[in-house]
C-alpha cells in the first residue's frame, strides 16, 4: 500500500508541474494522509471555497487518479438533512490509469521516430545536434561540413545509435521510476479501495476554534415503498412451504379455487353490462326473473348451457324432416292407390262385351219390333237372353281363339 501511495504522488508531482497545478499535488498529498476527506474539510485544509475545489478535483477524476461519493447526513440541531460530498483516492484504479498512461506515451513517441532511411550520421560536438547527409549539403567548408547553429565542424560517425532512438530513450529515462514501480506492483496484492474502507481508515480534520462545525450523522436513504395516499403496494410478509407430494395438496387447491373465484367476483362487469333490460337475457345464458315474468308466452327461454340449446335445436329440425319426409311417403302412396283404381276401371270395360241373339231357336231371323214393349207383355221365349260371362279355361290348348270371351245364350 505504501509502494502505491508513493507512485500516486510520483505521478502527480511529474505531470502536474505548473503553478496553476501544484494545487492538484496538495489535494493528492491531503488525500493520502487522511485516506477520505468531505468537501468542506478538503476546502479548510486547501483554503480555497467548495466551488474551486469542485474544479480541482474535477480534473482528477477525469484523469482517474481521484473518486467522490455522496451521502446523505443530518447536522445536530437540523431538521433536514443534506448531501455532502467526500474524495478518496481509489488505488487499483489510479494504477491502472497510470498504466494506460505510460503505454500511450511510449507509443506516440515510437510513432515518430525516424527510420533507418533517414539516420543521422553527422554530430556537433559543441551542441549537440544532429544531421542527415541531405541536411549538411549546402553547409561545405574547407575542413568538412559546418553545423548550421555553432559553425562548428561535424563529425561523421556512422555507427552512432541516434537519430528517433534518442527521445525514446529520453522518456525511458524520465518514466523509470514509473515503470521500476510497476512491476513490483504486479506482483503485491492491493486491497479493495471503496468508500466504507476509506472512511473507516480516514484520519479526522484538527480545526482551530475559529473554524469549528458541528458533527454530522448518516442517514440511511431508504426507498420508497408506496406512493402518497396509496397503502399495502408491498408484500407485507413471504412464507415459504416445501412439501414431499409431486403435486398441490388440497389445501392449496381450496385456496386456489377461493383465489379464482374472488378475482373473478372482483373482475365481474356491471349487471347493465350483461343483462338485456328489454328481454332480460344475457349472454351468458341467465334471465333476469323479473324482466323474464313480463316476456311473452310465446318467447321460448334459452337453455343455460349453449351445447343443449344445439342439441334442441338439432332434435327439432330432425321431426320436421322426418314429418316431412312421413307427408311426402303419404301422398306417394296415395297416388298409387289411385292409379290402380283407374287402371282396374279400364281392365273391367275391356272385358265385357254386348252380344245379341241374332237367330231364334228355329234357326229364323226374329224381326224387330218398331214399338216398343215391356218386359211383361213379352214372352220369356222372346225376351233378349241374359249375357253371362264364362271364364277362360286354364290354357286350352284345343281351344281356337284364347283371347276372345265366350258368352252363352241362356
Amino acid at each position: 500500500m505504501d509502494l502505491a501511495q508513493t507512485l500516486v504522488r510520483a505521478v502527480v508531482r511529474a505531470f502536474f508541474s505548473t503553478y496553476e497545478e501544484r494545487r492538484i499535488i496538495c489535494i493528492v498529498d491531503a488525500l493520502v494522509l487522511h485516506s477520505a476527506l468531505r468537501d468542506d474539510d478538503l476546502s479548510y485544509l486547501m483554503g480555497i471555497n467548495t466551488k474551486d475545489l469542485s474544479k480541482t478535483c474535477a480534473k482528477l477524476e477525469d484523469e482517474r487518479l481521484l473518486r467522490s461519493h455522496h451521502r446523505v447526513e443530518l447536522r445536530e440541531g437540523k431538521e433536514r438533512a443534506n448531501t455532502r460530498k467526500y474524495y478518496y483516492i481509489d488505488y487499483r484504479q489510479a494504477i491502472d490509469a497510470i498504466k494506460w498512461r505510460t503505454y500511450k506515451l511510449d507509443k506516440a513517441v515510437q510513432g515518430e521516430a525516424t527510420g533507418p532511411v533517414e539516420k543521422k550520421e553527422y554530430f556537433c560536438t559543441n551542441c549537440k545536434r544532429e544531421y542527415s547527409q541531405l541536411d549538411v549539403l549546402d553547409s561545405v567548408g574547407p575542413e568538412g561540413f559546418i553545423c548550421h547553429r555553432c559553425k562548428h565542424i561535424l563529425t561523421f560517425d556512422p555507427e552512432r545509435q541516434a537519430g528517433g532512438h534518442e527521445l525514446s530513450t529520453r522518456l525511458n529515462n524520465q518514466l523509470k521510476f514509473i515503470t521500476d514501480v510497476l512491476p513490483k506492483l504486479d506482483t503485491s496484492a492491493i486491497p479493495e479501495s471503496t468508500f466504507d474502507a476509506a472512511l473507516d481508515a480516514a484520519v479526522p480534520v484538527v480545526r482551530d476554534a475559529a473554524n469549528q462545525v458541528a458533527a454530522s450523522v448518516a442517514v440511511e436513504s431508504a426507498k420508497p415503498t408506496a406512493v402518497k395516499g396509496m397503502t399495502n403496494t408491498g408484500p407485507q410478509s413471504i412464507a415459504i412451504s416445501i412439501t414431499d407430494t409431486d403435486g398441490p395438496t388440497e389445501a392449496e387447491k381450496e385456496a386456489e379455487r377461493a383465489r379464482k373465484e374472488q378475482v373473478a367476483q372482483m373482475n365481474a362487469l356491471p349487471s347493465w353490462h350483461t343483462t338485456s333490460t328489454v328481454t332480460g337475457l344475457s349472454f351468458s345464458g341467465n334471465t333476469n326473473p323479473v324482466a323474464a315474468s313480463q316476456a311473452d308466452e310465446d318467447d321460448v327461454k334459452p337453455t343455460d348451457d349453449f351445447a343443449s340449446s344445439d342439441n334442441a335445436q338439432d332434435k327439432e329440425l330432425a321431426e320436421v324432416f322426418a314429418m316431412m319426409q312421413e307427408s311426402a311417403r303419404l301422398g306417394q302412396q296415395a297416388e298409387e292407390e289411385e292409379e290402380e283404381e283407374e287402371e282396374d276401371e279400364e281392365d273391367e270395360d275391356e272385358e265385357f262385351e254386348d252380344v245379341a241373339n241374332a237367330t231364334t231357336p228355329a234357326g229364323q231371323k226374329r224381326p224387330a219390333s218398331s214399338a216398343p214393349s215391356s218386359g211383361a207383355d213379352t214372352p220369356a221365349s222372346e225376351r233378349a237372353a241374359k249375357k253371362v260371362k264364362v271364364e277362360e279355361p286354364a290354357n286350352d290348348g284345343d281351344s281356337e281363339d284364347d283371347e276372345d270371351v265366350q258368352f252363352e245364350d241362356v
